[in-house]
């Protein structure tokens, strides 16, 4: 795991370096967002327990849908529709969020996606599935995304794993380029890439990771426990997934925020 930052600045400094850049919740927004968010997830962990107990007495997944269990994205397609109120859009519409995500780009990016992820672990399992395995996300050159650890996430709880350097233009980013290797051989990958480069990014609830996804990444081979964590994506609004997935409840509130949350909510 990389150093972690106790600012938003050093969290930009590292990110544009490395392209990816780890920091505490509370550095960024206080004890009282933190204890907000976990009130507010505590319900949804706890009726999920029971159904990932189900599944983890498989085997293994038969893909992605059987690991990750989405909490406001679900199969029905059904539009999740987010107050400002809500921690969720508290953090990830935030201008310490955007500050960064808008810093290592150079330019204004989209709020996406936003969701929160349960894991599911599986004790049997012995092969990765879907983005268990190495890829580059194939969106955009560089795809900014924060995860936010809701729990503590050890080697057991399928950490997220990255490349540092390895978006476009980085020290791997010639290595099975966009959509040409999404999900390179794996040992071909590991083979090509300096072991110091590969981050395991294990760390306690609270831990706040921004990465570039255009570069190698993989995490939620959850082995004993679950891993539990918020999601956010940023992209540019000419790419292809670049339109905001989900609805936004301003509250009549669009003049309290800032020109960059406005635009990242758009």
């Amino acid at each position: 795991m990389s150093a972690v930052a106790a600012t938003a600045e050093q969290a930009l400094e590292a990110f544009q370096r490395d392209g990816i850049a780890v920091a505490r919740f509370t550095d960024l927004f206080g004890a009282e967002l933190w204890q907000d968010a976990v009130a507010d997830i505590t319900p949804f962990v706890d009726s999920t327990n029971e159904r990932a107990a189900e599944l983890g007495q498989q085997k293994k997944a038969k893909g992605k849908e059987e690991v990750i269990v989405r909490r406001f994205f679900s199969r029905d397609g059904a539009v999740p529709r987010y107050s400002l109120s809500d921690p969720w859009l508290r953090i990830a519409a935030s201008d310490s969020v955007l500050g960064i995500v808008n810093g290592y780009t150079g330019q204004p990016r989209k709020l996406t996606y936003l969701d929160n992820w349960y894991t599911v672990p599986y004790p049997q399992a012995t092969k990765r599935v879907a983005s268990q395995r190495w890829h580059r996300d194939p969106d955009d050159d560089h795809i900014v995304k924060m995860f936010v650890y809701l729990s503590d996430v050890d080697e057991g709880a399928g950490p997220f794993e990255y490349v540092r350097d390895s978006a476009a233009g980085g020290k791997y980013g010639r290595l099975w380029p966009g959509t040409e290797g999404v999900y390179p051989p794996g040992e071909e990958l590991e083979a090509a890439v300096d072991p110091e480069d590969r981050m395991t990014m294990t760390g306690p609830a609270g831990t706040v990771i921004f990465c570039d996804t255009a570069g190698f990444h993989r995490g939620g081979f959850a082995r004993s426990k679950p891993r539990i964590l918020m999601i956010s994506t940023f992209l540019r609004e000419n790419t292809w997934k670049g339109k905001r997935r989900f609805e936004v409840d301003f509250e009549g509130r669009e003049e309290s925020l800032s020109d960059q949350a406005r635009q990242a909510l758009s």
